[in-house]
């Protein structure tokens, strides 16, 4: 068993490993109870028995395999196929044992004895295709995977990738109808079976795969990967690369799968990317030689899977998926940028005027004041208010009195050089940010477009108006204000200043060491 086993105070879950939790203990006593439970081959048995042993020889090992005539020749055949690629025949298991290693023969006498026995879990309501044909990509993706990272488990990881989905036909066997039901809304998305699995049994099938292997007593190397295929991120840490590359073979299994969801080549090279450090340029050229491989395991280990498919055709409408789904990322990038330029925009705009607002207006001058020092460029203030506006409030209504201020700021935009901010500052009153302006040419403007508000006339449902503005003007080189809450007040008092001095008229703001030097 995989890590401690801890039980709960009110002893209704089990952990297995890492932050695992499984079924309470009475499901599991249904499952596991049930006479129609898959078993392990009398073979199967023999050979895990023997691999524990420490005192086990290749003979003994080679003896108790060739006591199965059909097993025997299929891991023959096995061993010399294209798969393995040996440069010379092989004839015998002891010779096998001594080329490919124990690990290897064993993993296949395993394996094809496992498989041998679960093929006869058939019925006609699950279906068995789909089931092999995933579990056979997965496992020949999960060792071309294993083998590309140099791992030395690829006769394991492609066993554990094989019997990943264990659970399912357990679950399917010991429940029936139950099982089937609760799982019919996934359909063909493999994803969503775990998540109805969960919801209606408290459990999924990787957990019961792996508490069944354990009960067989099948090595650890098989039950983590069956355990953690789901959530390879939780296994152990010194086999959590084994789960990763089962985990990105079923997402290799997605690619070659008809009619499975999402955008299974995009996930295939993300995955590969994060979990095992490969480019996609290294990870699109296992795809063909996985597939051949795939084509070339179903021949031996005889599995229901239905045909393969042409891998060209495959993979060109995986490309084209992939490629519409960039697209798409691209497009949605573009309006999402667009989308956030226009918040931006609407965050810092005086909805009735449409030019900045005071928050805008804040931002920038507190940038452009930072700016002066550094650039030892003067940085001008203009402020503006409307000349008696409340009268036309008073007078003709608020709607009057939002048009002023609309047609107030358009002139504003319209007359202030192009690098100037014109903003509102709240009510009536409207500010010009000036960078780069010295103190004389902001007065000059000032003038200019006071000129221009007074010749101005706005026309109204109710007559043409005529309105006026007292400007102030105030005036940053580097030196007499600390903090731009000084200059902006500077300008606010020369706005006072020309409103005290009859309105419709400009006023500077001159510090008394200007003053001196003029």
């Amino acid at each position: 068993m995989v890590g401690p086993v801890e039980t709960c105070p009110c002893d209704c879950y089990i952990t297995y490993g890492e932050g695992h939790r499984t079924m309470n203990q009475e499901f599991l006593d249904k499952v596991l109870e049930s006479p129609r439970l898959p078993s392990l081959p009398t073979i199967a048995l023999e050979v895990i028995d023997l691999v524990q042993k420490q005192d086990v020889n290749i003979k003994q090992i080679a003896s108790t395999i060739q006591l199965d005539p059909a097993l025997s020749s299929k891991i023959l055949k096995t061993v010399n196929s294209s798969f393995y690629g040996q440069a010379h025949s092989i004839s015998t298991i002891s010779h096998a044992l001594v080329v490919m290693g124990l690990n290897s023969v064993k993993t296949l006498a395993l394996g094809f004895s496992l498989v041998t026995n679960l093929k006869k879990c058939e019925n006609d309501n699950f279906d068995h295709m789909s089931f092999w044909k995933r579990s056979l990509y997965t496992a020949v993706a999960a060792k071309s995977l294993a083998k590309k990272m140099n791992l030395v488990e690829q006769e394991e990881v492609f066993l554990g990738a094989l019997l990943q989905d264990l659970g399912m036909l357990t679950l399917d066997q010991t429940l029936g109808d139950e099982y089937r039901q609760a799982i019919a809304e996934a359909g063909t998305n493999h994803k969503q079976v775990r998540e109805l699995e969960i919801k209606a049994f408290e459990t999924d099938h990787a957990e019961v795969g792996a508490v069944l292997a354990e009960r067989w007593k099948l090595p650890p190397l098989l039950v983590v990967p069956i355990r953690y295929h789901e959530q390879p991120e939780k296994s152990p840490e010194d086999l959590r690369m084994l789960c990763h590359c089962v985990s990105i073979g079923n997402s290799v299994a997605d690619v070659f799968m008809e009619n499975t969801e999402g955008k299974p080549l995009d996930t295939y090279y993300r995955l590969a990317r994060e979990k095992l450090n490969m480019s996609p340029e290294e990870a699109e050229p296992l795809l063909m030689m996985i597939h051949k491989d795939t084509v070339e395991m179903q021949r031996l280990f005889d599995l229901p899977t239905g045909g393969l498919g042409d891998p060209d055709d495959i993979l060109a409408k995986a490309n084209e998926t992939l490629m519409n789904l960039t697209l798409e990322q691209q497009q949605a990038a573009q309006q999402l940028e667009i989308k956030n330029k226009e918040l931006v925009q609407e965050a810092n705009t005086d909805s009735l005027t449409g030019v900045a607002n005071r928050r805008r207006f804040n931002e920038f001058v507190a940038d452009q004041f930072k700016q002066v020092p550094v650039t030892k460029c003067p940085l001008s203030i203009l402020f503006f208010d409307v000349d008696h506006f409340k009268k036309f409030n008073d007078t003709y209504g608020h709607q009057i009195g939002d048009l002023v201020l609309v047609e107030f700021a358009k002139l504003l935009a319209g007359h202030m050089p192009e690098k100037s901010m014109v903003a509102r500052y709240g009510g009536e009153e409207f500010s010009v940010v000036m960078p780069n302006t010295t103190r004389a040419e902001a007065a000059q403007e000032a003038e200019s477009v006071r000129q221009a508000i007074e010749a101005n006339q706005v026309e109204t449902d109710q007559g043409v108006l005529s309105i006026t503005s007292s400007i102030g003007v105030a005036t940053y080189e580097g030196e007499v204000f600390s903090r731009v809450e000084q200059l902006i007040k500077a300008a606010d008092q020369a706005v006072y200043a020309s409103k005290s001095g009859g309105r419709n008229c400009v006023r500077v703001f001159v510090p008394k060491s200007a003053r001196k030097s003029a």
